[in-house]
């Protein structure tokens, strides 16, 4: 089982995306930027998660099967994302 301790810390996800499974869930944690509502304004730093069925990797998994949810770029949104990905994102897919 995947633990909250087994996620890098945040500067991590600055450089590199996070990529892992659990008991049939795969998961991608990354950086992500939201466009800007106005042009020359500046788009909103996010953390990413993803989650679909095993086998496959992200990239030959049907977009039909992947959820993804945004959460705040920090820490807090870290544990956020970890506690989705283990609630919510895993009903959400294997369910």
């Amino acid at each position: 089982m995947v633990e909250r301790m087994d996620l890098f810390h945040l500067p991590f996800y600055k450089k590199e995306a996070f990529t892992g499974s659990d008991r049939g869930l795969r998961f991608w944690i990354g950086k992500t930027e939201l466009p800007a509502e106005e042009e020359g304004g500046t788009g909103e730093t996010r953390l990413r998660a993803v989650v679909w069925p095993e086998p496959f990797s992200l990239k030959h998994t049907e977009d039909e099967k992947k959820k993804s949810k945004d959460f705040p770029f920090s820490e807090e949104g870290l544990d956020q994302a970890y506690e989705w990905i283990m609630g919510e994102g895993r009903e959400l897919i294997l369910s």
